[in-house]
């Protein structure tokens, strides 16, 4: 379950605290922003400017996306940006950073917009006389101020379809990394030969990861050419630029039927009223556990 968690944790900081650095100086009444990777940015983001000297404008929504490097916003800035002061777009709810994404879920949370990830159940059923199907049900928790006006409501929505949405585009969550190389060079769609630091433990016909600072998927190997080169049976469908940091993932669990259930409303005491949301989501596994018969030690 710990491992599962994790990578719930994962995916959910990358969708709520989705950042790109702005590579073109922004001028008054500009719309169209260049930046580094527009990816995980959508139509309707509330998103905010803000630099190195802690000077940032809000509020700020996505238009349109048209392209992956480029943003263009509902309506003008009415500040200058320089990329000389490290300029950055940056996914907000209500004008606010999430504060903290949270393993369990404390009595008392410092502050917010918060969210927390919670194991609730892990359940064990045999599927053949030598596999199971592990389901492992989790709950996340969003919790913004609450407020007399319908603001903060209208808020916690938006937080929480934003992480419904991030937990859609991820039904195959990275669990149980076995080990990562970083690619020495670029690998644009369709390439075929990624280059890599180490091909160590990888095989032919073995699924891996390609996954960077803004996007992932998974590739199968064709074969092994040399020490740093491998061959893909089809190439990614995304970029991955050296300056997203782009790495290849051996994994060894494989989870299934992932998927967001149900979301429910409401309100809840941390010390305070809060507006609340609870994510219920789900995931299983099939374990292999060997040969049968009366043994009490582990056995390869």
């Amino acid at each position: 379950m710990e491992e599962v968690l994790d990578s719930l944790r994962k995916i959910i900081n990358r969708w709520v605290n989705t950042e790109s650095v702005i590579t073109e100086d922004v001028i008054v009444n500009d719309v169209l922003l260049k930046v580094n990777n527009s990816l995980r940015f959508r139509e309707g983001d509330e998103v905010l400017i803000v630099d190195n000297r802690d000077e940032f404008e809000h509020p700020l929504y996505v238009k349109s996306i048209p392209d992956e490097t480029t943003v263009e916003l509902n309506t003008p800035v009415r500040f200058n940006w320089n990329v000389a002061n490290s300029a950055k777009l940056k996914k907000s709810v209500a004008g606010r950073f999430v504060q903290g994404v949270y393993l369990g879920d404390p009595n008392t949370i410092p502050r917010f917009p918060a969210i927390t990830v919670v194991g609730e159940n892990q359940n064990s059923n045999w599927t053949t006389l030598e596999s199971t199907t592990e389901t492992y049900d989790v709950s996340i928790n969003c919790y913004i101020e609450d407020s007399t006006l319908e603001d903060g409501y209208r808020a916690l929505m938006r937080l929480t379809k934003l992480i419904e949405f991030g937990l859609k585009r991820n039904m195959f969550p990275l669990v149980g990394e076995r080990s990562h190389t970083s690619l020495t060079a670029a690998a644009e769609p369709n390439d075929l030969y990624l280059k890599v630091e180490s091909t160590d433990g990888m095989v032919a016909e073995q699924l891996i990861l390609l996954e960077s600072n803004f996007a992932a998927e998974q590739v199968i190997i064709k074969s092994i050419i040399d020490e740093t080169t491998i061959e893909l049976v089809q190439g990614p469908y995304f970029s991955y630029p050296m300056v997203n940091d782009p790495r290849a993932i051996i994994v060894t669990r494989f989870l299934y039927k992932c998927w967001p259930k149900s979301i429910n409303y409401g309100f809840v005491h941390k010390d305070t009223l809060l507006k609340a949301s609870k994510i219920s989501w789900s995931g299983e596994e099939i374990q292999q556990h060997g040969s049968i018969g009366w043994w009490d030690t582990p056995r390869n």
